[in-house]
């Protein structure tokens, strides 16, 4: 019976691979009609377009007091193709996601473990390219017009690499290293919550090599192309230009305000979890309420309004649970479960390395975003984390693997047919 079930999930595997990229592609398909050519704006398009829009002429001090430098620079340059600001940022998107597709997919084969089971190479090659299509593109970055994409083009490269590099004891890259990652921090400043959360993590783990020459010439590299890129705005204003969506001091509110006031109206029943406030809702809110006082920071809410800030954790953690599932599938249990095994192994540390990384990311998103953290922000460690959890499947039978994959397969063509008629 045992022999008869392996045998059909044998069989089952070239087709399932083959529905699960289908079902992704079509899910893209809409994507690209809702998204791509959307003759409006999508999300945070505005200050994108509005830049590139109103500054026509090519210059590098133009470019280096912009916003999202990298992002910024190669817009500017395509629009002289496309004279269409909306397409060219969309498609610097797009190209951008194309990169990191090829790039990881041709990294993993080179490197990693491909041998996932023993059927034509072909399946193999294709549950690779489609699980790494499915992480990427289930955000949708790379068919809108802002900087998150570029910034995960460049920052996941750089953490593999840094940590190919750190387990080898090799010194290799660690100038490409430190220039993917000033690339990275200057196209989105949230950046440096993911680098906070790898050195946690890496801390932990690789306690010794944390101020290895490797780490600190990488460090260097990053300090020095940061500046590089901002060379105008330091030489002319003695700071650096970051992508900051923070509202300007005289409208009379901040993110935080905005944040607390949507996370104490969602937490109440007012306000949707879908919904977000604007500046001027807040604006709003104080003139009807002059009485309310808003707290100082993350701990004044923590002491003063506990309950709020605990249900608030408590949301946010179980639809990011949902959502690492639907994004990484059962990739996620599998590695978490793979941590824990009794054998230890090179690859149980960096299976459990992967894990604290991707755990603290989620905590500090969690905790500066009090109404609802957008999981778009997580894309980087999910990406980490689904490279890992692929390489890390040699280390299970064969048996295991087919079950992982399949499961994955069968679970993501259900999540498409689900959203497909759920949209009707």
């Amino acid at each position: 019976m045992r022999q008869k079930m392996d045998n059909f999930g044998r069989k089952l595997y070239p087709i399932l691979s083959i529905g699960f990229f289908l079902a992704n592609l079509m899910m893209q398909y809409v994507f690209f009609k809702v998204f791509f050519i959307n003759p409006g704006m999508n999300g945070d398009e505005n200050g994108y377009f509005y830049y590139v829009s109103r500054h026509p002429d090519f210059s590098i001090s133009g470019i280096s007091n912009a916003i999202s430098q990298p992002y910024i620079f190669v817009c500017t340059l395509l629009n002289y193709i496309f004279h269409d600001t909306a397409l060219t940022n969309r498609t610097v998107s797009l190209a951008c996601g194309v990169f990191l597709l090829i790039y990881l997919f041709r990294y993993f084969k080179r490197h990693k473990f491909l041998s996932f089971v023993s059927t034509n190479p072909f399946f193999n090659d294709l549950t690779l390219f489609s699980l790494l299509f499915a992480v990427i593109t289930i955000i949708r970055g790379h068919f809108v017009g802002t900087s998150d994409i570029i910034s995960v083009a460049f920052a996941v490269p750089g953490f593999i690499l840094l940590t190919e590099t750190i387990q080898s004891d090799s010194r290799k890259n660690l100038w490409y290293v430190g220039l993917l990652f000033a690339l990275a921090f200057t196209s989105r400043p949230t950046f440096l919550v993911i680098l906070l959360a790898y050195l946690s993590a890496f801390s932990v783990f690789y306690t010794t090599k944390l101020f290895s020459k490797a780490m600190l010439s990488t460090a260097i590299f990053f300090i020095f192309f940061t500046a590089l890129i901002n060379f105008y705005p330091l030489l002319e204003h003695g700071k650096i230009v970051i992508d900051d969506k923070e509202p300007p001091v005289s409208s009379g509110t901040s993110w935080f305000e905005m944040n607390y006031l949507m996370a104490k109206k969602w937490d109440s029943g007012e306000l949707p979890r879908t919904k977000w406030l604007s500046s001027g809702d807040v604006i709003e809110f104080k003139k009807i309420h002059p009485e309310f006082i808003f707290p100082k920071n993350h701990l004044d809410i923590i002491k003063n309004d506990t309950g709020m800030f605990v249900r608030q954790m408590l949301r946010m953690f179980a639809i990011s649970m949902y959502s690492s599932i639907r994004f990484l599938y059962l990739l996620f249990p599998f590695l978490m479960l793979f941590a824990f095994r009794k054998k230890s192994s090179d690859e149980r540390k960096t299976a459990r390395f992967t894990i604290m990384f991707y755990g603290i990311a989620l905590f500090l998103f969690m905790f500066m975003r009090l109404k609802m953290m957008e999981f778009r922000w997580m894309h980087i460690p999910m990406l980490f984390f689904a490279f890992y959890a692929m390489d890390c499947t040699k280390n299970s039978s064969e048996k295991t693997r087919l079950w992982l994959f399949n499961g994955t397969f069968l679970m993501g063509i259900l999540f498409f047919v689900v959203g497909f008629f759920r949209d009707l």
